[in-house]
Protein backbone atom coordinates (compact mmCIF):
# COMPACT_ATOMS: atom_id res chain seq x y z
CA UNK A 1 0.00 0.00 0.00
CA UNK A 2 2.75 2.71 0.62
CA UNK A 3 4.16 1.82 -3.01
CA UNK A 4 0.97 3.67 -4.29
CA UNK A 5 -0.70 5.48 -1.26
CA UNK A 6 1.17 9.58 -1.52
CA UNK A 7 1.65 10.70 1.97
CA UNK A 8 1.19 14.20 1.96
CA UNK A 9 3.50 16.73 3.14
CA UNK A 10 4.46 20.06 2.99
CA UNK A 11 6.31 20.06 -0.14
CA UNK A 12 3.96 18.82 -2.24
CA UNK A 13 1.24 20.71 -4.46
CA UNK A 14 -1.72 18.43 -4.36
CA UNK A 15 -1.67 19.31 -0.48
CA UNK A 16 -3.08 22.78 -1.17
CA UNK A 17 -6.03 21.30 -3.35
CA UNK A 18 -6.75 18.88 -0.77
CA UNK A 19 -6.51 21.38 2.29
CA UNK A 20 -8.89 23.55 0.37
CA UNK A 21 -11.31 20.47 -0.35
CA UNK A 22 -11.96 19.15 3.06
CA UNK A 23 -12.20 23.09 4.57
CA UNK A 24 -14.90 23.01 2.26
CA UNK A 25 -16.69 20.19 2.81
CA UNK A 26 -16.46 21.25 6.63
CA UNK A 27 -17.94 25.01 6.40
CA UNK A 28 -20.52 23.46 4.80
CA UNK A 29 -22.43 22.75 8.35
CA UNK A 30 -25.57 21.54 8.47
CA UNK A 31 -25.51 21.28 4.82
CA UNK A 32 -25.64 18.15 2.75
CA UNK A 33 -22.54 17.26 0.98
CA UNK A 34 -23.53 16.75 -2.79
CA UNK A 35 -23.28 13.13 -3.65
CA UNK A 36 -21.94 12.59 -6.86
CA UNK A 37 -22.85 8.54 -7.63
CA UNK A 38 -22.97 7.70 -11.05
CA UNK A 39 -23.59 4.23 -11.37
CA UNK A 40 -22.79 1.96 -14.22
CA UNK A 41 -23.91 -1.13 -15.40
CA UNK A 42 -20.08 -2.34 -16.10
CA UNK A 43 -19.30 -2.17 -12.49
CA UNK A 44 -22.19 -2.50 -10.43
CA UNK A 45 -20.66 -4.13 -7.27
CA UNK A 46 -19.13 -0.19 -7.21
CA UNK A 47 -20.89 2.60 -5.78
CA UNK A 48 -19.00 4.84 -8.41
CA UNK A 49 -18.71 3.85 -12.02
CA UNK A 50 -14.68 4.50 -12.20
CA UNK A 51 -12.04 4.66 -9.80
CA UNK A 52 -11.38 8.39 -8.44
CA UNK A 53 -8.57 10.07 -6.30
CA UNK A 54 -9.77 10.19 -2.42
CA UNK A 55 -8.25 11.03 0.38
CA UNK A 56 -7.76 8.93 4.01
CA UNK A 57 -7.50 10.71 7.16
CA UNK A 58 -5.72 8.60 9.91
CA UNK A 59 -6.71 9.16 13.27
CA UNK A 60 -2.99 10.19 13.51
CA UNK A 61 -3.19 12.75 11.09
CA UNK A 62 -1.62 11.33 8.57
CA UNK A 63 -3.26 12.45 5.47
CA UNK A 64 -2.98 9.30 2.15
CA UNK A 65 -4.32 9.92 -1.68
CA UNK A 66 -5.45 6.58 -3.23
CA UNK A 67 -7.29 6.04 -6.35
CA UNK A 68 -10.68 4.32 -4.47
CA UNK A 69 -13.86 3.39 -4.89
CA UNK A 70 -16.25 1.79 -2.59
CA UNK A 71 -17.55 -2.04 -2.90
CA UNK A 72 -21.29 -2.26 -1.75
CA UNK A 73 -21.18 -5.50 -1.84
CA UNK A 74 -18.14 -6.45 0.12
CA UNK A 75 -18.98 -3.30 2.27
CA UNK A 76 -15.13 -2.23 1.60
CA UNK A 77 -13.06 0.51 0.44
CA UNK A 78 -11.12 -0.42 -2.20
CA UNK A 79 -7.82 1.06 -3.03
CA UNK A 80 -6.10 0.19 -6.82
CA UNK A 81 -2.52 -0.41 -6.72
CA UNK A 82 -0.36 -1.66 -9.65
CA UNK A 83 -3.58 -3.27 -11.35
CA UNK A 84 -4.65 -4.87 -8.52
CA UNK A 85 -7.61 -4.12 -5.98
CA UNK A 86 -7.05 -4.14 -2.21
CA UNK A 87 -9.46 -2.85 0.62
CA UNK A 88 -8.28 -0.76 3.17
CA UNK A 89 -7.19 -2.61 6.41
CA UNK A 90 -7.57 -2.02 10.09
CA UNK A 91 -10.45 0.32 10.04
CA UNK A 92 -9.95 1.29 13.86
CA UNK A 93 -7.00 3.91 12.84
CA UNK A 94 -8.96 5.68 9.92
CA UNK A 95 -11.11 8.79 10.88
CA UNK A 96 -12.37 9.97 7.73
CA UNK A 97 -12.03 8.94 3.92
CA UNK A 98 -13.41 11.71 1.57
CA UNK A 99 -14.24 9.93 -2.47
CA UNK A 100 -16.27 12.44 -4.91
CA UNK A 101 -17.31 15.06 -2.93
CA UNK A 102 -18.76 12.73 -0.16
CA UNK A 103 -17.33 11.86 3.57
CA UNK A 104 -17.21 8.08 4.23
CA UNK A 105 -16.81 7.31 8.31
CA UNK A 106 -15.58 3.53 9.24
CA UNK A 107 -18.44 1.41 11.00
CA UNK A 108 -17.38 -1.82 12.03
CA UNK A 109 -16.16 -3.36 9.06
CA UNK A 110 -17.68 -1.06 6.73
CA UNK A 111 -18.13 2.79 5.14
CA UNK A 112 -21.13 4.56 5.46
CA UNK A 113 -21.43 8.53 3.86
CA UNK A 114 -21.94 10.86 6.37
CA UNK A 115 -24.56 12.25 4.53
CA UNK A 116 -26.19 15.46 6.67
CA UNK A 117 -24.54 17.14 9.19
CA UNK A 118 -26.26 18.70 11.94
CA UNK A 119 -27.99 17.68 15.21
CA UNK A 120 -29.55 15.04 13.88
CA UNK A 121 -26.93 13.51 11.43
CA UNK A 122 -28.00 10.78 8.56
CA UNK A 123 -25.31 8.18 7.43
CA UNK A 124 -26.02 5.88 4.58
CA UNK A 125 -24.98 2.51 3.98
CA UNK A 126 -24.49 1.53 0.83
CA UNK A 127 -24.69 -2.06 0.25
CA UNK A 128 -26.00 -4.78 -2.21
CA UNK A 129 -26.16 -8.64 -2.84
CA UNK A 130 -25.44 -10.77 -5.65
CA UNK A 131 -26.76 -13.67 -7.87
CA UNK A 132 -25.40 -16.19 -9.48
CA UNK A 133 -28.15 -16.77 -12.54
CA UNK A 134 -28.60 -19.08 -14.98
CA UNK A 135 -26.72 -22.55 -13.91
CA UNK A 136 -27.99 -25.05 -15.19
CA UNK A 137 -29.47 -27.81 -13.25
CA UNK A 138 -30.99 -30.17 -15.72
CA UNK A 139 -34.59 -30.87 -17.75
CA UNK A 140 -33.93 -27.18 -18.89
CA UNK A 141 -34.17 -25.49 -16.03
CA UNK A 142 -31.70 -23.24 -14.27
CA UNK A 143 -31.29 -21.49 -10.86
CA UNK A 144 -30.09 -18.92 -8.68
CA UNK A 145 -27.63 -18.96 -6.20
CA UNK A 146 -28.30 -16.73 -3.55
CA UNK A 147 -25.27 -14.29 -1.77
CA UNK A 148 -25.43 -16.68 1.46
CA UNK A 149 -24.20 -19.77 -0.55
CA UNK A 150 -22.18 -17.66 -3.24
CA UNK A 151 -20.29 -14.61 -1.49
CA UNK A 152 -17.51 -16.32 0.14
CA UNK A 153 -16.08 -17.80 -2.88
CA UNK A 154 -16.51 -15.04 -4.74
CA UNK A 155 -14.59 -12.90 -2.67
CA UNK A 156 -11.81 -14.94 -1.75
CA UNK A 157 -11.76 -15.93 -5.93
CA UNK A 158 -11.23 -12.31 -6.37
CA UNK A 159 -14.02 -11.98 -8.83
CA UNK A 160 -15.79 -9.25 -7.03
CA UNK A 161 -12.93 -6.64 -7.25
CA UNK A 162 -12.35 -6.94 -10.73
CA UNK A 163 -13.81 -4.43 -12.80
CA UNK A 164 -16.07 -6.73 -15.01
CA UNK A 165 -18.37 -9.25 -13.72
CA UNK A 166 -19.08 -12.83 -15.23
CA UNK A 167 -22.45 -12.24 -17.22
CA UNK A 168 -24.17 -14.56 -14.47
CA UNK A 169 -23.48 -12.46 -11.82
CA UNK A 170 -25.90 -9.92 -10.88
CA UNK A 171 -26.13 -7.39 -8.37
CA UNK A 172 -29.22 -5.78 -6.36
CA UNK A 173 -28.15 -2.34 -4.35
CA UNK A 174 -29.62 -1.67 -0.99
CA UNK A 175 -29.69 1.36 1.22
CA UNK A 176 -29.94 1.24 5.20
CA UNK A 177 -30.07 4.71 6.60
CA UNK A 178 -29.20 5.43 9.73
CA UNK A 179 -29.47 8.56 11.99
CA UNK A 180 -27.44 9.79 14.94
CA UNK A 181 -28.45 11.96 17.88
CA UNK A 182 -26.85 12.97 20.89
CA UNK A 183 -24.44 9.75 19.96
CA UNK A 184 -27.47 7.60 19.56
CA UNK A 185 -27.58 5.57 16.19
CA UNK A 186 -30.73 4.13 14.86
CA UNK A 187 -31.62 2.43 11.52
CA UNK A 188 -34.41 3.09 9.23
CA UNK A 189 -35.50 1.70 5.95
CA UNK A 190 -39.15 3.29 5.57
CA UNK A 191 -41.54 5.75 6.84
CA UNK A 192 -42.51 3.45 9.64
CA UNK A 193 -39.25 2.91 10.92
CA UNK A 194 -38.18 6.26 10.80
CA UNK A 195 -41.44 7.66 12.27
CA UNK A 196 -40.92 5.17 15.51
CA UNK A 197 -37.52 6.82 15.84
CA UNK A 198 -38.79 10.31 16.13
CA UNK A 199 -41.93 9.58 17.62
CA UNK A 200 -42.16 12.84 20.11
CA UNK A 201 -41.95 14.89 16.40
CA UNK A 202 -44.39 12.47 14.50
CA UNK A 203 -47.31 14.70 13.75
CA UNK A 204 -44.98 17.05 12.21
CA UNK A 205 -42.79 14.78 10.58
CA UNK A 206 -45.37 13.01 9.16
CA UNK A 207 -47.04 16.07 7.65
CA UNK A 208 -44.16 17.15 5.95
CA UNK A 209 -43.43 13.38 4.59
CA UNK A 210 -47.14 13.67 3.20
CA UNK A 211 -46.64 17.28 1.96
CA UNK A 212 -43.14 16.87 0.13
CA UNK A 213 -44.38 13.00 -1.34
CA UNK A 214 -41.41 11.91 0.97
CA UNK A 215 -40.00 8.43 -1.16
CA UNK A 216 -37.74 6.18 1.60
CA UNK A 217 -36.27 5.11 -1.72
CA UNK A 218 -35.18 8.07 -3.04
CA UNK A 219 -32.08 8.97 -1.46
CA UNK A 220 -32.12 12.75 -1.99
CA UNK A 221 -35.71 12.59 -0.64
CA UNK A 222 -34.19 11.20 2.97
CA UNK A 223 -31.27 13.95 2.75
CA UNK A 224 -33.73 16.73 2.29
CA UNK A 225 -35.88 15.56 4.86
CA UNK A 226 -32.92 15.01 7.84
CA UNK A 227 -32.04 18.52 6.21
CA UNK A 228 -35.62 19.73 7.14
CA UNK A 229 -35.29 18.13 10.96
CA UNK A 230 -32.26 20.16 11.15
CA UNK A 231 -33.58 23.37 10.01
CA UNK A 232 -36.93 23.38 11.64
CA UNK A 233 -36.79 21.12 14.41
Amino acid sequence: MKNLLLKLNSSSPAKLTLVLFIFIILISGNDVVKAQITVSDNIPQYLFNRFADGLIVKKSGEKVLASLNYNIVTEEMIFLENDRFMALGNLQSIDTVYLNNMIFLPAGDAFYELAVIGKVKLLVQFSGTVQVEGEDVGYGITSKTSRVTSLSALTNSGVLYNMDLPENLKVSRKITYHVEVDGERERFINKRAFLRIFKDKKKELDRYIKEENVEFDNYNDIVSLVKYMNSNM
